[in-house]
């Protein structure tokens, strides 16, 4: 799996305690907090049984300017999904107009700032499409944390993290957690409640010397209605197909 979509998955420690256990006051009683590992493994857990959603989100991203200040680029994503095989992603923003299609295994990409695009033949399989091309074709797929159905098998329980409280996410009560490691930190919102769907999450780069972050605020549609025709990539007019080639292979060639 591919840099990015490791950023976006922490690694988290064991679930059989769904509690830690906090300071001790001066009485002797030990405060409890939820486990962030099990918040987020629960969280995961839900979003993999979703038949199908869609998310509206607005997401900034940090970029290194001339090694001397942080420059923030935003971009607003949204995403249809339809398992087993079907999805939908736009991203429109100061740096991308793209749309990715995924349909039976037909996939498709959009450029539509260039005017290019391409196809491919994948998996019929969300999961395994999204794995080709991550580790084979190297093209990143925006909020790709929340698309996999089986997050909670891929990351190995290996560090614990942090809880800070509840907080509100568009009038919506979450579990605010943190993560910290050698080469990043990362913050959660966690709905509260039967519904743990990550409301929203940034993510600290601590190989960098600025130490850029990027963030995401995710609204949710577990109802959604879809047109047929949205996983359907219908190429314009003018658009110009290129091919889509593995850097994986030229590597081996």
């Amino acid at each position: 799996m591919k840099k990015m979509l490791y950023l976006l998955l922490v690694p988290f420690i064991g679930i059989t305690m769904l509690f830690s256990a906090g300071p001790t006051d001066t009485k002797g009683i030990t405060t409890l907090y939820p486990l962030p590992s099990a918040i987020l493994m629960n969280a995961y857990r839900y979003l993999g049984k979703l038949p199908e959603f869609s998310i509206d989100a607005l997401t900034t991203n940090d970029d290194e300017f001339q090694g001397k200040m942080l420059v923030t680029y935003t971009h607003w994503v949204h995403i249809d999904l339809q398992r087993p095989g079907r999805l939908h992603v736009s991203v429109d923003g100061d740096l991308k107009e793209r749309s990715f299609y995924l349909k039976d295994g037909r996939f498709a990409m959009y450029d539509e700032a260039l005017g290019y695009y391409g196809t491919l033949q994948l998996s019929k399989n969300i999961d395994a499409a999204l794995d080709a091309l991550f580790e084979q074709y190297d093209i990143k797929t925006a909020l790709a944390n929340v698309l996999y159905s089986d997050l909670y098998k891929r990351i190995p329980p290996k560090q614990e993290g942090y809880y800070f409280g509840l907080s509100d996410v568009d009038d919506v009560v979450c579990h605010h957690i943190g993560f910290i490691n050698e080469v990043q930190e990362i913050q959660f919102w966690v709905e509260k409640g039967d519904r743990p769907l990550i409301r929203k999450f940034i993510v600290i780069d601590k190989t960098e010397a600025l130490l850029p972050r990027s963030g995401s605020l995710l609204r949710w549609d577990l109802t959604p209605h879809f047109d047929e025709k949205v996983f359907d990539f219908i190429p314009p007019e003018n658009a110009i197909e290129i091919p889509v080639e593995s850097p994986v292979g030229k590597e081996r060639r």
